[in-house]
């Protein structure tokens, strides 16, 4: 041992390795926290844990690549999932109102079977209850007898009407007065199948089934001359002889303007506008219309227009007393009107 320190000191002394090994060894037992001579410091010191350390830069590049990616995919799978979702959404509603419109489609087909049924059924209870058996008969065995049917199911108010028509020659061959109509003093309200006067001869028809032009002529005849002499039957003559009546179209549209100035009176055409109809009735004229398939026919008929107020214009229906004693809203009429023409005397 003393050898081996001699050989050191000798070594030190010369200047080539000791020094150095010794400030190495003391150091490295510092820099390590070593329990070595050099001091007490290592001996409390901890050892670096690189959990808690930070991540190294190329560890944190590679971290955010791989998060990114991943936000990417999931906000691909959101976007495919929203899709996926909507689509089922829109083929739901889409089942939905298909199976909505079948059910209506269905609903609309069962009320008209059993709209028709009850119509067919009240149809036979009326016929019935209006018609004895052999009248019934009779009527039907008639040339007017499957139109004077149509009325009857289209218009109930005519009851009476069809009932008298095998007793029509009594009411054809008496006179009629007319005074008690010119009472009012407003435009008389008259009914073309009127016992009166709807049994008389239209052309090849009668004034019950066809005569609403020589009806509504005499509703402004009378209101403008108060000559109670000219009723439908004579003013159906009149339209008749004067050419104004055709087997197709029934009264032409001429009797309105032309015909209406050989008795006394003046008619013009007038634009089917709200504003010049009621401007001609606020000067005390009448207005004819001619009427189009709606609420008033189904085929073609002839209503007077006699005023108006702020729920709408009052109109004559000379086939249907109901449709006389309510209101009509412009737009209503509008479609339906064909043509229209003011009177006045």
């Amino acid at each position: 041992m003393m050898g081996y320190y001699r050989t050191m000191e000798r070594k030190a002394a010369g200047g080539r390795t000791g020094q150095p090994y010794m400030e190495r060894f003391s150091a490295g037992q510092q820099g390590t926290g070593g329990r070595g001579r050099q001091g007490t410091e290592g001996r409390s010191a901890k050892i670096p844990d690189i959990r808690q350390q930070g991540p190294r830069p190329q560890d944190r590049s590679r971290t955010s690549t791989r998060s990114a990616a991943a936000r990417r995919e999931l906000r691909r799978r959101r976007r495919r999932r929203r899709q996926a979702l909507g689509f089922l959404r829109f083929a739901v509603c889409l089942f939905l109102v298909f199976g909505i419109l079948v059910m209506v489609k269905g609903g609309i087909a069962l009320a008209a079977s059993l709209g028709r049924a009850l119509g067919m059924g009240r149809e036979e209870e009326t016929r019935s209850l209006i018609l004895p058996e052999e009248d019934a008969a009779a009527l039907y065995g008639d040339r007017y007898g499957e139109k004077l049917a149509e009325l009857l199911e289209r218009n109930e108010e005519a009851a009476d009407y069809v009932e008298s028509y095998p007793e029509r020659e009594v009411y054809k061959s008496q006179p009629i007065d007319l005074t008690q109509e010119l009472q009012s003093g407003s435009v008389p309200l008259l009914m073309q199948w009127d016992k009166r006067w709807g049994y008389d001869a239209y052309g090849s028809n009668m004034i019950g089934l066809a005569g609403c032009g020589p009806v509504c002529l005499t509703m402004a005849y009378l209101h403008f001359t108060g000559d109670a002499a000219m009723t439908p039957r004579e003013m159906a003559a009149f339209a008749y002889d004067n050419g104004y009546y055709t087997e197709d179209a029934g009264t032409k549209w001429s009797l309105w303007t032309e015909g209406v100035g050989k008795l006394g009176l003046v008619g013009e055409e007038l634009p089917l506008d709200e504003n010049r109809m009621k401007q001609a009735l606020d000067d005390g004229k009448v207005i004819v219309c001619s009427m189009g398939p709606g609420d008033f026919t189904t085929e073609g008929h002839f209503i007077l227009i006699r005023g108006y107020d702020g729920n709408g214009f009052y109109v004559n229906d000379p086939n249907r007393r109901s449709n006389s004693e309510k209101q009509w809203e412009f737009d209503t009429l509008r479609s339906q009107i064909r043509n229209l023409w003011s009177l006045y005397g």
